[in-house]
């Protein structure tokens, strides 16, 4: 039987986890067309969890057209769906374990399936050179052009914006400096703008910004810049921003199912402090959790000791004790949007503006309240 990792200590959903670990198995070929899953019962005793638990990921993963099923006979992995040449769209991010990802392949592809396209995805895990190699293979084999998140990382070495790569691309979430394509992405100044208000207004002055150290990425310097914003208009110091963990770029699942609490020992360490904050701006919902966990850690309670503010409204914000006041991006809307945007450079009209930005929105939840 294929082993899934399912984490009964994590907070994520335990079908998104099932459903998560299918997506893995299946992109990294541990799983193939055709190959038969264990039953239900066979999972309900392996994993620990409930029929109901399994049965709500498979027919998720069913409605993804990741598997189909049998009468009598079991489910099955389902075949990746067959385009021809020039029909086909490449979607790369650099990851595929998660719902932004999953809504941001849905839009796209309901936009693309309407004009008659098929969409290729595929995973960079974050590396440069499989980015560059799946561009020149989706060049290669003559596809219409591509949606991208790119990987975090410069312009050395980059075939992203070279004149060797002759495909219409659009961005998705981060535009790259010194590449000039259309990108579409949350609007995360007023984003920004939206969760800082919401503390002030509460009543709270000293406000922490955390983020891993990725400032120079552009959706990050758009939150922090916001925060900078709202500070000084209201005359508030704003503390330097606080940066914890290594400068590499966090997957959700390391970032979180797997926590690794010295990543935020110096949180820890400041809560514990006379000089800690009122509240806390995490600059997505994964870094929010890691500090729900360090405000544990202290000995503090969220939230009324710390009020804490995400950014993402990803589908475990809700389930947090206590849920997660957040910033909700429209995911699906990013990823149709782009689709529409790749659809005007491939049938070559110009593009309006090199920037679309999508309306973000405060979701109001527990981890929020007025300073003690």
């Amino acid at each position: 039987m294929k082993k899934f990792n399912i984490s009964h200590a994590s907070s994520l959903p335990l079908h998104l986890q099932l459903l998560d670990e299918l997506r893995h198995q299946i992109k990294n070929d541990l799983l193939k067309p055709h190959d038969r899953l264990p039953g239900e019962w066979e999972l309900v005793e392996t994993l620990n969890i409930s029929r109901a638990t399994i049965q709500r990921a498979w027919q998720a993963a069913q409605d993804e057209g990741l598997i189909y099923r049998v009468t009598g006979k079991g489910t099955f992995v389902a075949e990746p769906p067959v385009a021809t040449e020039r029909e086909t769209i490449g979607f790369f991010i650099p990851e595929y374990r998660g719902t932004f990802a999953v809504h941001m392949l849905n839009g796209a592809e309901r936009v693309m399936r309407q004009h008659g396209y098929r969409v290729h995805f595929a995973s960079t895990d974050r590396n440069l050179d499989e980015e560059n190699r799946l561009l020149r293979q989706l060049q290669n084999d003559g596809a219409s052009g591509c949606i991208m998140v790119p990987s975090h990382s410069g312009l050395n070495g980059r075939l992203l914006g070279s004149p060797d790569l002759k495909l219409p691309i659009v961005l998705m979430d981060r535009p790259i400096n010194g590449i000039v394509l259309p990108c579409v992405s949350s609007n995360n100044y007023d984003g920004g703008l939206q969760a800082v208000t919401h503390l002030t207004g509460l009543g709270h002055r000293d406000i922490l910004f955390l983020a891993r150290p990725h400032l120079d990425l552009w959706s990050v310097s758009e939150r922090y810049r916001a925060y900078q914003d709202t500070m000084n208009s209201m005359q508030i110091e704003a503390r330097p921003p606080f940066l914890m963990g290594s400068n590499r770029e966090l997957s959700s699942y390391e970032a979180y199912l797997h926590p690794d609490d010295s990543d935020i020992q110096p949180l820890i360490d400041l809560l514990k402090s006379s000089d800690r904050p009122t509240a806390i701006f995490a600059v997505n919902d994964w870094i929010a959790l890691k500090a729900q966990r360090a405000i544990a850690l202290a000995g503090l309670r969220n939230p009324q000791d710390i009020s804490l503010i995400g950014f993402d409204d990803l589908d475990i914000a809700q389930y947090q004790t206590p849920p997660l006041t957040t910033i909700a991006q429209n995911a699906a809307l990013i990823g149709a949007e782009a689709a529409r945007r790749l659809i005007t450079l491939i049938q070559g009209e110009q593009v309006d503006s090199i920037l679309t930005l999508v309306p973000t929105r405060l979701v109001v939840r527990g981890s929020t309240a007025p300073p003690a």
